[in-house]
This record gives C-alpha cells, structure tokens and sequence, in this order.
C-alpha cells in the first residue's frame, strides 16, 4: 500500500483551491458544474466503497473510516470528487472534496480516516478530519460523486456490537450496483484482523460473508433462545430467496381479524425472529423470547390469532401476524432489517378461500408469475375456509378455478404478481411523472406504485424512451440459463410493464408484473433470467425476468423491445459471444438510433466486472469503446 502519499495534513483542502473555486464562480462559472468538469472522466463504478467503520468502541469521533477500491485496470483520480454522507432520508448532508492530484491505483484501496489531531494510524492513508462529521451508527448514507453525479452510494446499517467494520461480501467483485444491496453486506469477523479497538479490513481485500452474516444488518441486533437452550444466539435471518411467500389467505369465512394468514417456506435453516411482515399499508415484526426456527423445506403459518378455537382450526401458527390483508387486492411482503426477502402482489379475493402458489414455482422468483398462483382446493379447520396452511400445496393445472372466479388457462391470479428483481431486491423507485407526455400511460394499463403502494396508471414507454445498451449471452461464472442478461436505458420515466422483448427467433417474453416496472430518466435496468443474486452470477438489482436464450454462436441475431405494436429500439450482430464478457454500447451511442450504427458495441472492458468476476457494467454506466 502507498500510504505516505497522503499524509498532507487532516484538512486537504487548501486554500489556493477553495479561492479557485471562488474565482471561476466570480466569472461566471458555477463551482458545481467546474468540479464536475474537472472529474468527467470519472465514471461510475469507477470507485466503490467496499468497508466503513461507523461505530467504534467509546467514542466515534477521530475513529471512523472509509474504504474506497479501484477495482478496475487503470488508475481513477481522485480530483475534485466529494465524499459525503446524510441522514437516510438526504437530509444534514456533510461533505470532503478532494483537491489536487490524488490517484487510486488500479487495485488499489484507500482508506479515509475521521482523523482530526495527531498523526494518521497505520491502517489510514488519508484524514477528512470533521468534514463529514460522525456517521450515522445505524443509518444513513455514504457516497462519492462528482459534482453532482454519483459515482457511488451504499446506505449505511448497525453492526453487531460496537468496535465491528460493515464490509462488502468478499466473494463478489466489488461494484457500485451491486453494493446497493444490503444482504452483500457482513460485519467484519475476528479471522479478518483487526486493529487496535476495532475488527476491520480496511486497505485489504474482504473476506467472505459466512451464512447468517445477515442477521447484523438493520437498526438492531436481533438474539433468540433456542428450543431446549439457555443462552441466546444470534438471529439466523433469511436472505432474498431464503424464505419464500406460498400461501395467503385474506378474506376467511368469518372474522377477518381471527382467521387471516400467510404461509412462508424456509429454503434453507433460517429464524423467522424481528422479521417484519407487512402489507402495502402496515408492517409488523414477529416476535418470540425463543428461536422461530425453520428447517430447509419447512413451512410456518403466520396468522392473526394463535388459538385455533379463534382462527377456524388452523394448525398451530409460529407467530401471531398483527397486519390486516386487505381483501379488494395489495401486497405481501416479509424483510429482514431493510433487505426485501420476498415479496407478492394479490387481487380480490373470494371468501374463504386462500390463494397459494404452485409447489413447482414455490421460489421468490418463481412466485412472481401470475401463472404461478391459484385459488386452494382443499378444506381446513371447522369452517369450511379452503386452503393448506402448513403443508405442500397442490399444483396448480388448467382447468382448475382460478382466483377470478373463471377457469383456470394460465393467467394466474386477478391482479398479477410483482417481479422479485422489482421488490425483492429492488432498486428503482417509483414516483410521480411531471409533464405527461407519450409516457405518462396508455390504454387504461394500471400497476401498482412501489413507493404510494396505489394503482396508477401505466407510464407506457414511447419511441425514443428506451435504449438497449448491453447484454450478456455467455456468462461463465455461471450457466446461461441462470446468468444470462441485458441491459436497458431509460431516456425518460416510464414503466416497462407491457413492454415485449423478442429475438430474432421470434422467441419473446412480456414484461408483466402488478407492481410498476419503474425507471427514471437517465437511470438503467437489468433483465435477467434469473432474479436470485445467489444463482445468476451476483447480478445488481433485477428489475425483470426474460424466459428464452440468447444465442453464443455467430450468425444473424438480434433483440427487439416493443409495446403495443410498436418497435422501441432493435440491435443486431452477427458475432459470436465470448465468455464470461458482455457486449455494451458506447456511452455517445447511447440512444436508439445511434446503438444501430457499426462500430457502436464493443467488448466490455477487462477492468469492468461484477459479481462473481464476468465482464460487464449491469446498471452502471458503461465504459467508452476504444478507437
């Protein structure tokens, strides 16, 4: 490591820069948009933040650190950016700007110190003194940005007990979109060192995140006792995928406060204690003195009363469920800390009977198909209610009732299902569109907004809103069928609900959830074919599923997205796919027509990675194409 190189003093910023900075605003040039002049050739993703220490032992002034990585080939300058971090919300927002030359070699790590008097410690190659103030010990935001462009942001949570660093899970490649997600977060363990007071990496690379590791992520550390013990353990909470959604019931026969459940399934050993399970409207944990356990495969009713005199004879629940399920149609969700485990949308409802998911999509993917989902057949209780609470469902085929009164063909329940890249790892947010336009909705298309939890109508994509910027065929991290993806950039905010995407086969899939499919303007998608971080390769945040191949081999190919009859954008290429390396767009050639032109896609850089190691930039901006 090369840490003298920054022993300039505990306020960097001198001076000569800041009166600079002064002199070019005094001519007419706004100290904002020079900075961003000055670091254009930073992207993001060029730098992640891949460790912190937010809470030490005592006290946290003069203690804290940042970790920045280069995970790329080349060095990235650090001139003219800005660390900062706020309050959740962006509120209280406090800053450090870099001045004068301050480069991060490729591979490289440098870490930032909250060090104010004396000389810098060992482990910290530069000091930001007060600037940013003390970071939020169970909340917040930590970024770096280039004027006013992110080149990278993580949301900031509670270690377990004091004294412990928050890193980025080894295993993955380090990036600025997949750092987003919390569950890719751990404390620091004893076997990765440490340093005086504190438990930390910083200027070397993580160590893996061992299961459970998940359990510190939130406001607090959750314990439970197991069955037969005395002491407490640590809360083994599930991450996305790990417990899965398969049944609810929200309109019994009877009393609705007595008899609503939900039934969840564990796919692997997982502790249901401090979850919060909710609706589109109201959340609330489930709590126990001793450990609510679930073996690989087993299943838990959660249900608003316990006692089954009460509840029409359900089995006996896990834990009591205190959210009402609105019976005209919302949503289900289960988190652990601010990770979305899973998530599902469900329409109206028929009185006493429960919809369940089919046992052979019973995944937090596979239950985001409206396909998936039917109305129960069996009885339960003294009621007469139907369902099967705690058990295996039964398949659901065509022919049988479906959830809207009709007969089954394939088209799932009334109201649809939400994708598990939209909420269960979820990233682009909702919101109002300002301005209407030709993607302000279209033909009476509603979806439900993720951040209102109220329908909307649709923001239909028009031409020129979407871009196809990038696409994987041949991942070799893992199987194409798990990791292929691609790509898309939206020009405006639109929804992609109802968007088809097809390839030069013929071979296309709708893009179909109840909840918006939303994208601001400016901001990136990925479509995948698979929406579980822990099988398609480490993939960002996946906004929705595709069903069919993208071919490796040369020939005349092409991806085509389009809504109600009309094309969007098309690519073609004849090349054959290289492994384990995507093929993007040139950021000047990213707009629908200019993605058409030869020579506009290239070879994702060696330096660009994500995940598990494949070349590529999914959701981040992508990397100039050499001349």
């Amino acid at each position: 490591m090369w840490r003298r190189a920054f022993d300039v003093g505990v306020d960097v910023r001198g001076w000569g820069w800041w009166l600079g900075v002064l002199g070019l605003s005094a001519c007419g040039v706004p100290a904002d948009e020079w900075a961003e002049e000055a670091c254009a050739g930073v992207l993001p993703g060029d730098l992640v933040i891949t460790e912190y220490l937010n809470d030490p032992e005592g006290s946290d002034t003069g203690q804290e650190y940042v970790e920045l990585h280069n995970p790329h080939a080349k060095p990235v300058e650090l001139e003219s950016l800005t660390l900062y971090a706020a309050r959740s919300d962006g509120s209280q927002e406090k800053g450090f700007s870099f001045s004068g030359s301050r480069p991060v070699l490729a591979g490289e790590y440098l870490v930032l110190g909250d060090v104010r008097d004396g000389p810098l410690p060992a482990h910290v190659d530069q000091s930001y003194g007060e600037s940013l103030g003390a970071l939020g010990n169970a909340s917040g935001k930590l970024g770096l940005r280039c004027g006013s462009r992110v080149i990278d942001e993580v949301s900031l949570s509670a270690p377990a007990r004091s004294g412990l660093a928050r890193a980025l899970d080894g295993r993955l490649w380090p990036d600025s979109a997949g750092n987003d997600d919390l569950s890719r977060w751990c404390d620091v363990s004893s076997a990765s060192g440490g340093s005086g007071t504190f438990q930390g990496s910083p200027g070397a690379a993580n160590a893996p995140c061992s299961a459970g590791d998940g359990g510190s992520v939130g406001e607090s550390v959750a314990t439970c006792v197991p069955m037969g013990a005395v002491s407490p353990r640590s809360v083994k909470w599930p991450r996305v995928g790990e417990l899965v959604i398969t049944e609810v019931m929200v309109n019994p026969l009877g009393d609705d406060t007595l008899g609503e459940w939900v039934e969840v399934m564990a796919t692997v050993p997982v502790d249901l204690n401090e979850l919060s399970l909710g609706s589109d409207t109201t959340v609330a944990k489930l709590q126990a003195p001793h450990c609510l356990s679930l073996p690989a495969g087993g299943y838990a009713v959660l249900a608003r009363r316990t006692e089954a005199v009460l509840n029409g004879g359900l089995p006996t629940p896990v834990a009591s469920l205190g959210v009402d399920l609105r019976n005209a149609g919302g949503v289900v969700q289960v988190k652990a800390g601010e990770v979305l485990v899973d998530a599902v949308a469900y329409g109206a409802s028929e009185e006493g009977v429960a919809t369940q998911v089919s046992p052979r999509e019973a995944s937090a993917s596979g239950n985001d198909s409206p396909a998936a989902w039917c109305r129960a057949s069996e009885s339960y209780g003294v009621r007469g209610n139907r369902g099967s609470p705690g058990r295996v469902n039964r398949a659901c085929e065509a022919g049988t009732d479906s959830p809207d009164g009709g007969v089954r063909d394939g088209g799932g329940f009334d109201g649809g299902s939400r994708d598990a890249g939209v909420v269960d790892a979820g990233t682009p947010e909702g919101g109002t569109r300002d301005g209407g336009g030709p993607d302000a909705g279209s033909g009476g298309a509603s979806c439900i907004d993720r951040v209102t939890g109220r329908p909307r109508a649709v923001r239909t994509p028009g031409v020129g809103a979407l871009v196809l910027t990038e696409f994987m065929a041949d991942p070799a991290a893992v199987a194409d069928g798990m990791g292929e993806w691609l790509e898309v950039l939206a020009l405006r905010e639109v929804d992609l609900n109802g968007v088809t995407l097809t390839n030069e086969g013929g071979a296309s899939t709708t893009l179909d959830a109840a909840l918006c499919l939303s994208l601001r303007a400016g901001s990136r998608g990925v479509l995948a074919r698979q929406a579980d971080t822990s099988l398609n390769g480490g993939l960002p945040s996946v906004l929705a599923t595709f069903n069919f191949n993208l071919a490796n081999s040369a020939g005349s190919r092409s991806l085509r997205l389009g809504v109600e009859g009309q094309v969007l954008d098309t690519i073609t290429w004849t090349h054959a796919a290289t492994p384990g390396v995507s093929w993007q767009v040139d950021p000047a050639s990213s707009d629908p027509w200019r993605n058409d032109v030869s020579g506009s896609f290239c070879l994702s850089p060696s330096g660009a990675r994500y995940g598990l190691g494949d070349r590529g930039t999914p959701g981040l901006e992508n990397r100039a194409c050499a001349p």
